[in-house]
């Protein structure tokens, strides 16, 4: 094995890690159960947004420079900055660091004491989450050097089960709760994978650079093979376990409000139990204990992430220690309402966030394309003018209040071509990027260009 094969292995691997958190794990087979035979399409859809634009946000950044800062400059400092902050917000203390505490309970103490309150598993979950973000880092990364292993040979245990010997067989389903491509397209949304890529790039960037890869093209090259050693586990796993669901959708049956947690773990019990008896609470058990630990090494990184973050945008005038301190206490609040109403919560701002981010995205990896850098800007007014209806018509859904307002631009939205696919905001970025295109071109803050990690050569 040479050299590159190797450093693509090791990287792509620790995408891989990086990527899948344990929070992820409960929405494919939700999404299966909920699809019946139309499981392939809606697993076309999930993987479009769970894995496809994760591995186009690690390029994209890449390529920009590096960061969120780099990645917006040709939209603005200002901008730059709050798409920055709503991002690490999401992935921090407002969705992404709460859902792990409430998924460990829901998953994890749940299955051993289901009586205990969520408040109690809370507390000691961030308990143990300061102590490592403040005390023993160390600690918690040798502890992931093992679960990581542990947790892949769980989750790959139930993908091979789950293919072999399906629980049933999927079946056509009807009703307001069955998915479409719609619907899978924007589940993927909850991965959060696509937010966290912009985050995360900085990581794999100073593990490529560090293994003698200086040269913006040999970086690129490896990012790109990377990202298909990355995806491709990611797809694996959440196709197993979405067709694991979809293949449950004709043997069991589940009340109108059982949540995705109750949903995976009865799941993953029933695939085990069809190896021998004996194996179905063993195999649920294993998956609690694995998922349990993993959120806590998630919630660890995550917590870190966005404490250094705002004590660099600060400045240092925030001190780390109480930025963490901040963080795990609002995480906390967040966490003891419980998984089903942190997803809700999340919907509006996400469906809010993700068209802006993708066109973003999308815009960098074919900047070659776009001699008018007005184009962004353009575009990224396209995308949010649509996705902020979709953002109102999830809170008026989510609150259940009335807005003629919000239903004619519901009504409007529904017109606009490939409305029915959840990409109503694609026109509109199109016809204003190219309008935008014709007027002059702006200067570029050149600060914000000198942000840029990599110049062909350098480092």
């Amino acid at each position: 094995m040479n050299k590159k094969t190797k450093d693509v292995i090791i990287v792509g691997f620790a995408l891989f890690a990086m990527f899948l958190g344990a929070g992820n794990l409960i929405f494919p087979p939700y999404l299966g159960f909920n699809s019946g035979t139309a499981w392939p399409i809606n697993l076309f859809g999930f993987i479009l947004t769970g894995v496809g634009l994760p591995f186009l946000g690690v390029y994209s950044t890449m390529k920009s420079g590096g960061n969120v800062m780099t990645l917006g400059r040709y939209v603005g400092r200002g901008f730059s900055i709050v798409l920055g902050v709503a991002i690490i917000l999401a992935i921090g203390p407002c969705f992404a660091i709460p859902r792990t505490a409430a998924t460990t309970h829901e998953v994890g103490v749940m299955q051993f004491a289901p009586n205990l309150p969520p408040i109690v598993t809370s507390l000691v979950f961030f308990g143990l989450v300061i102590f490592f973000c403040i005390n023993s880092a160390k600690v918690i990364d040798y502890i992931g050097k093992f679960l990581t292993p542990f947790l892949m040979i769980t989750l790959f245990s139930i993908v091979i089960l789950a293919v072999i010997k399906p629980i049933g067989a999927p079946v056509e389903l009807t009703g307001e709760n069955v998915y479409n491509f719609a619907g899978s397209f924007t589940e993927g949304y909850q991965t959060l994978d696509a937010l966290a890529a912009t985050m995360f790039c900085g990581t794999a960037l100073a593990s490529i650079v560090s293994r003698g890869y200086n040269t913006l093209k040999d970086q690129l090259n490896l990012t790109i093979y990377c990202g298909i050693i990355a995806a491709g586990l990611l797809a694996i796993v959440y196709g197993g376990l979405l067709y694991a669901g979809a293949s449950a959708s004709g043997t069991l049956t589940f009340p109108e409000d059982v949540t995705r947690p109750q949903m995976l773990i009865q799941i993953v019990q029933e695939i085990f139990s069809g190896v021998a008896t004996s194996w179905g609470p063993i195999g649920a058990g294993l998956l609690a204990l694995a998922v349990s630990l993993a959120c806590l090494t998630t919630a660890v990184g995550l917590v870190t992430t966005c404490a250094q973050y705002f004590n660099k945008l600060s400045n240092g005038k925030l001190s780390y220690r109480m930025l963490v301190l901040v963080t795990t206490g609002f995480s906390f609040l967040v966490s003891i309402m419980g998984v089903t109403w942190i997803i809700n919560a999340a919907v509006p701002v996400l469906y809010l966030m993700y068209p802006v981010l993708i066109v973003l995205l999308i815009f960098t990896a074919f900047d070659k394309f776009i001699p008018n850098k007005n184009a962004y800007t353009g575009g990224i007014i396209g995308a949010f003018l649509i996705s902020i209806i979709d953002a109102l018509a999830t809170l008026q859904g989510g609150f259940g209040f009335e807005s003629s307002f919000i239903d004619s631009l519901v009504a409007f939205k529904s017109r606009i071509p490939l409305d029915s696919f959840g990409l109503a905001w694609v026109i509109p970025v199109i016809v204003l990027a190219v309008i935008a295109s014709f007027l002059p071109r702006k200067r570029v803050d050149q600060e914000m260009t000198e942000l840029v990690y990599f110049e062909e050569g350098t480092k």
